[in-house]
């Protein structure tokens, strides 16, 4: 398994050798704000520490994409669960490729929103088991709070996939074949770097995350902890906020942390949705504080190109293309095979290398992901 993460993140940690227009001075990171201030030594030195770490993190992605053949035949009528922890925009594009990739194996596939809610989570794993699924893909829910409904799917020889809801080495949880995910912690210590490097290491940064979803909790405290270890300049505020309630609650709590914290001058919604409640309040506090945000969503793709909104990402390969690569791994635990070890690669991606904010610009190996899939799967024919 170990080989396959690094297969999967080696392009961003690895010898990538395309460079931050900010590398070329160490006064020079990437801010109209910072490139005329003369750095004291720690800040120096923190940035001549950042400065090689995001290079590397900013190299596009290899792609992803299964190998051994897959029994086509043996998957025919089967039905799929999709359950997530809400039906934001990014599961909602991921959900669209997980269809499409159940159509081309010759399976069906049931939507189920949890709406932030535990008991909405339970509810869904326990009509999955009623309706004898063939397996379920649970997207970013916490398994500690539906041990019960696990164990019944367990029971009943459903297999069911942890997405997106831990670090890939993380221990599998009971009642769960295998991790499907990305690095959440590697990622928020990459959003770090990028506050250090673009503010010279003397950002004041805001992370909105929830405790109740256990990788964006990964990716605030990847980013406070690198912050921490290497920015004794930088200051870091987590503003934990109710996933049921996300909507109202992020732009409440902002607008509270900016009026006793004016100075904050990066924001960090750990999702891509959330932007959307952070820029109202930034407006209404005439906060010039610059956005950053992780998933890769293409509304947030689109904003970072065109000057407005945003100014960095933690972008994924397409999330049509994560629901392929989740069918993938579900339909092999059908079939009883080994989980592959798949790990969901990122990408910093800011003005300097956003292009035309497209996926050729951003990720052009997955250009046409969906081909190498329906190849290696047809292969067993």
């Amino acid at each position: 398994m170990k080989s396959l993460k690094h297969t999967a993140v080696g392009a961003l940690f690895l010898g990538a050798s395309l460079a931050l227009s900010a590398c070329t001075a160490a006064t020079d990171v990437g801010s109209d704000d910072t490139s005329d201030r003369t750095l004291s030594a720690s800040a120096q030195e923190c940035v001549d520490g950042v400065q090689a770490r995001l290079a590397a993190a900013t190299a596009p992605s290899e792609l992803i994409a299964p190998t051994a053949p897959l029994d086509l035949a043996a998957l025919q009528g089967d039905t799929i669960w999709f359950i997530t922890v809400t039906m934001n925009q990014f599961s909602v594009d991921m959900v669209e490729g997980v269809e499409e990739a159940a159509e081309a194996a010759g399976m069906k596939v049931v939507r189920f929103d949890g709406q932030g809610m535990t008991n909405r989570f339970n509810e869904g794993i326990e009509q999955a088991v009623a309706q004898k699924a063939a397996g379920i893909i649970l997207v970013g829910i916490d398994p500690s709070v539906v041990s019960s409904a696990l164990a019944s799917a367990e029971a009943a020889g459903i297999p069911v996939q942890n997405t997106l809801n831990s670090d890939p080495d993380d221990a599998v949880p009971s009642g769960m074949y295998g991790n499907l995910t990305a690095d959440f912690s590697a990622d928020g210590a990459m959003a770090a770097d990028w506050v250090m490097a673009d503010s010279g290491c003397a950002g004041n940064l805001a992370i909105i995350s929830s405790t109740s979803v256990t990788v964006w909790d990964y990716l605030a405290q990847g980013a406070k902890s690198q912050i921490e270890a290497e920015c004794p300049d930088c200051t870091v505020t987590i503003i934990d906020v109710d996933v049921a309630n996300v909507a109202t609650d992020v732009g409440s709590q902002l607008q509270t942390t900016l009026q006793r914290q004016p100075d904050i001058d990066y924001i960090f919604p750990v999702w891509d949705s959330a932007v959307t409640y952070v820029d109202p309040v930034l407006a209404a506090a005439n906060s010039k504080a610059k956005v950053l945000s992780r998933d890769g969503l293409q509304p947030n793709l689109d904003a970072i190109a065109g000057g407005s909104g945003q100014d960095m990402d933690i972008a994924t390969p397409p999330a049509g293309w994560i629901g392929w690569l989740a069918v993938d791994d579900l339909a092999r635990a059908i079939l009883g095979q080994s989980a592959p070890g798949y790990v969901i690669p990122t990408r910093v991606v800011d003005t300097d290398n956003v292009g035309d904010a497209s996926v050729e610009s951003i990720a052009p190996e997955y250009s046409d992901y969906q081909a190498a899939f329906v190849s290696a799967w047809s292969s067993a024919q």
